[in-house]
């Protein structure tokens, strides 16, 4: 490994002591991303996608594994098994990206999204982008209060139905 964020592995704890690692996505695990999108449920599925049984699946989840300068997928690993999945594609301000975080239903409250999306931002910043925006469905309670708990700078805006939560990365470092 060189060091770039395309060839780097990282470590986080979980809140129960699990030592994950979190890497990027590559083509190898698309069928991994295809599963845990087939496993979630309508609810998981309406929060993520704002519909519940959306026709896109496998080529969003396809796309995740895509490497390019735009976009960039993170995985949660326990061995193998794939717990989450954090990514942001950048937006026409080239300064901004949007993010989306999913994590696998007997994953969630363990630390998993809080430890993708830390690290999201920090590979974010470190490749320029200042703001990481989120619409989040105002009635996904648990991936507001992860943002919110991220420790990262919040704000957030509501309009009608939809939360837009937008990360204050600040300047590179």
């Amino acid at each position: 490994m060189d060091g770039r964020p395309a060839d780097r592995r990282w470590h986080a704890t979980l809140l129960d002591g699990t030592r994950i690692v979190l890497r990027r996505l590559v083509s190898r695990d698309g069928d991994a991303v295809i599963n845990l999108y087939d496993r979630l449920s309508d609810d998981e599925c309406y929060f993520r996608f704002f519909t519940a049984h959306p026709a896109h699946l496998t080529s969003c989840a396809l796309s995740l594994v895509e490497q390019s300068d735009n976009q960039y997928a993170l995985g949660a690993f326990d061995h193998a098994a794939l717990l989450g999945v954090a990514n942001y594609i950048r937006c026409d301000d080239p300064g901004e990206a949007e993010i989306a975080v999913v994590v696998a239903h007997n994953e969630h409250l363990r630390g998993v999204g809080t430890a993708l999306l830390r690290r999201l931002g920090q590979i974010a910043q470190d490749t320029g982008v200042h703001h990481l925006i989120a619409d989040v469905l105002a009635e996904n309670h648990l991936m507001l209060k992860m943002m919110s708990e991220s420790g990262l700078s919040c704000t957030r805006h509501l309009d009608g139905s939809v939360m837009r939560v937008v990360i204050d990365l600040g300047p590179a470092e």
